[in-house]
């Protein structure tokens, strides 16, 4: 089997977890597809057979989401091929992952890659190597694969009854609402230049280079709806729009976000092309799939899926990892010179058994917002007459969810009458599991009711052209930057060496970005190649 079989043998295999649809008055089907719950909680017990045979390996990564696919890359990149890769899921890629149909491919969560900045030079070299960037990949400004780059329209708002260009509310917004969002966007212009006493910019990507000047951390300590306040900030249409903006990248209310990180969002992005505007975005039909298959491809036979590591444990020499097969049922016992782990922090606790108390309490208090994530496949579109016509990003003012995108948005043949659309909603309540409960005690024909009644408010007729709706429920989707989450143990303690073991994980970022993850996986792997030299 080559790269290309292997990867295209991932994309086909169906997620676990089904659960067909139950009786409903509409026309379409659909079904639950998520991950493979059953094995993920079978750790909780501990009920898994004594290893048949033990191997060895330098280098042992736990987790095949981004973070995990990006140490994996760097190893290779700089000559260690002895690692592996287990991965609990039959796909790889994490919260990178995608379907498709016989429409297209669409993504089952991110789904699009901002421009990098300037400083970004690893990300670069493999958006290089991926095809992404096609000259100068070491410049101030890349040239991008026009392809891939947002094809316009790239967003619109139905805000008051109609659809508007851009996020950022306009139509039957009031003057002096107008004002405060020109004032605001002019704040952040300055925070996007500003740098502190120690030289660094304020806001940056990683999060590991932005300053540490207390000027700029103070403002960790307040959410951003308090500091918007603070600042004399009071328009609907604002608060709105900071709202989604957290939302959108990290999962919950701007009332528990920090304002530090809430800054962070709008002011962090400075990456320039030669071929593009400042804040144009790369995307693809099955979102940032694309991008961890790619960093996949050079690594793919160090990579095993369907296995899942339910125990860790410190020897002398080297690191015990317990990995149970669930297509043969089976325990290999693997030793291995150093661990990354990158896989949620809410597994740790239950696979770790080193006595490790400081490490499980950070890891217990790591918070992770919830996400419902639906593919809906269209035929035909119910509009024609609208003034601004369907975009990349589908977003819908003062709407619990967060619109949708357009797999074929980037299709060259994209004006055709079937489509597939996905549709995000963050579970963004005060109480995460309240929120879980909700997720996994809403019945299909619950969750389709909800996401009709919302499309059909820019889409009266939109029930009449759904075939089918298929629903991703991430129950631990991504971790968020709650107020105070800069200085908080349990994210300082899993940016530190731990002997053998190293963390890497958006959760030790503290934002679930796929810069944030790349970041954390060439870290981790970079510490592991110093110690090998």
């Amino acid at each position: 089997m080559n790269r290309r079989e292997f990867l295209y043998s991932l994309a086909a295999i169906p997620l676990l977890s089904s659960c067909k649809s139950e009786t409903s008055d509409y026309k379409f089907s659909g079904q639950f597809v998520g991950p493979d719950i059953a094995s993920g909680h079978r750790i909780r017990g501990n009920d898994f057979p004594q290893h048949s045979n033990t191997k060895k390996i330098k280098v042992a990564i736990i987790g095949a989401g981004v973070s995990g696919l990006s140490a994996g890359w760097n190893l290779h990149h700089n000559g260690l091929t002895d690692y592996r890769i287990f991965e609990l899921e039959n796909t790889i890629g994490g919260n990178a992952r995608s379907g498709k149909n016989q429409v297209s491919a669409y993504p089952w969560g991110a789904h699009y890659l901002p421009i990098p900045n300037e400083n970004a030079l690893l990300l670069k070299t493999f958006l290089a190597e991926s095809g992404a960037i096609v000259a100068n990949y070491d410049s101030a400004k890349p040239t991008y694969n026009d392809r891939f780059l947002c094809f316009t329209p790239e967003e619109r708002l139905y805000i008051n009854g109609t659809w508007q260009e851009g996020l950022t509310p306009s139509a039957g917004v009031s003057k002096n609402e107008k004002a405060e969002l020109k004032r605001f966007e002019d704040l952040i212009a300055t925070f996007k230049q500003a740098k502190g006493r120690d030289g660094k910019y304020a806001f940056t990507i990683p999060i590991a280079n932005c300053s540490t000047d207390p000027e700029y951390l103070v403002l960790d300590g307040l959410s951003i709806a308090d500091y918007l306040k603070q600042q004399g900030f009071t328009s609907t249409a604002l608060h709105w729009y900071v709202n989604y903006a957290c939302r959108d990248d990290y999962g919950t209310q701007h009332q528990q976000i920090s304002a530090w990180a809430g800054i962070h969002y709008f002011a962090s992005r400075r990456g320039m092309a030669d071929n593009a505007d400042e804040d144009q975005v790369l995307t693809w039909p099955e979102g940032n799939a694309w991008l961890s298959n790619k960093l996949a491809e050079p690594q793919f036979a160090n990579i095993e899926t369907q296995a899942l590591a339910y125990s860790i444990f410190s020897e002398r020499y080297h690191v015990c990892i317990d990995v149970f097969s669930t297509i043969n049922q089976s325990t290999t016992r693997w030793l291995a010179d150093q661990v990354i782990f990158a896989s949620p922090l809410h597994v740790l606790p239950h696979v770790l058994k080193d006595k490790q108390e400081d490490l499980i309490a950070a890891a217990q208090k790591t918070p992770h917002a919830p996400w419902m994530v639906a593919n809906l496949s269209i035929n035909g579109w119910p509009e024609q007459t609208e003034s601004v016509g369907l975009a990349w990003d589908n977003v819908f003012y003062d709407s619990p969810s967060l619109g949708y995108v357009s797999a074929r948005h980037q299709n060259l043949d994209r004006y055709v009458e079937n489509n597939v659309i996905t549709y995000y909603q963050p579970m963004a309540m005060n109480d995460e599991s309240s929120a879980r409960r909700m997720l996994k005690d809403t019945s299909w024909q619950q969750w389709a009711n909800k996401i009709v009644g919302d499309l059909s408010k820019p889409h009266p007729n939109i029930a009449s052209h759904i075939e089918n709706i298929d629903i991703f429920r991430w129950a631990h989707a991504m971790t968020y930057p709650y107020t105070g989450f800069l200085s908080a143990q349990q994210r300082t303690i899993f940016n530190q060496p731990h002997g053998r073991i190293q963390f890497a994980h958006t959760d030790v970022a503290g934002i679930s970005i796929f810069e944030e993850a790349f970041e954390q996986g060439v870290r981790a792997s970079n510490h592991i190649l110093e110690v090998k030299t």
